[in-house]
């Protein structure tokens, strides 16, 4: 006799929460944390936010949330195979001020969770060709992983300008 065993696609894949939602808006706001927004994504701003993805974005609204000049964004993207949840608070003055790995679906790479690597990141701003300002120090092993990492706080700092944009 022959058993067969069925496993579902994504079923070799563990997911690692490392914050929720909640306890990212924390860091980003303190205690005053405002009401969320709702961003369609078309014209310009879909352009030159997936110019920085490097594909097409399948949404069409994005969710955010906005307090004195201060953004905040949770925004899936594929790293290899399956995406992880990003969280990134952009400053008053287009910085990055917060950047965490919220939710983790890959067998490698999650090392992108930790403070020291994720620390790189704070302070960076959007060049005028739609780049990160500075450089990112990969980790071995990781590589797809830091690249959509790269990828989704260029698109948050593009999204920041668009809000701070509006009227």
């Amino acid at each position: 006799m022959l058993a067969v065993i069925v496993m579902p696609a994504g079923a070799a894949y563990d997911e690692t929460e490392y914050l929720k939602p909640e306890a990212f808006l924390a860091k980003v706001y303190g205690e005053n944390v405002p009401s969320i927004s709702l961003m369609p994504l078309r014209g310009d701003t879909r352009k030159r936010a997936e110019a920085v993805l490097g594909h097409r974005y399948s949404g069409m609204r994005l969710r955010y949330w906005q307090q004195d000049g201060t953004t905040a964004w949770i925004i899936d993207e594929k790293s290899k195979d399956m995406p992880m949840t990003i969280g990134i608070g952009i400053n008053p003055e287009g910085e990055i001020a917060v950047i965490e790995l919220l939710v983790y679906r890959e067998p490698r790479g999650g090392e992108i969770h930790q403070a020291a690597f994720r620390k790189q990141y704070l302070g960076m701003r959007l060049t005028e060709a739609y780049a990160l300002s500075g450089q990112v120090d990969g980790i071995t092993g990781a590589t797809l992983s830091v690249d959509a990492l790269n990828r989704v706080a260029a698109m948050a700092l593009v999204l920041h300008q668009s809000v701070q944009a509006s009227p």
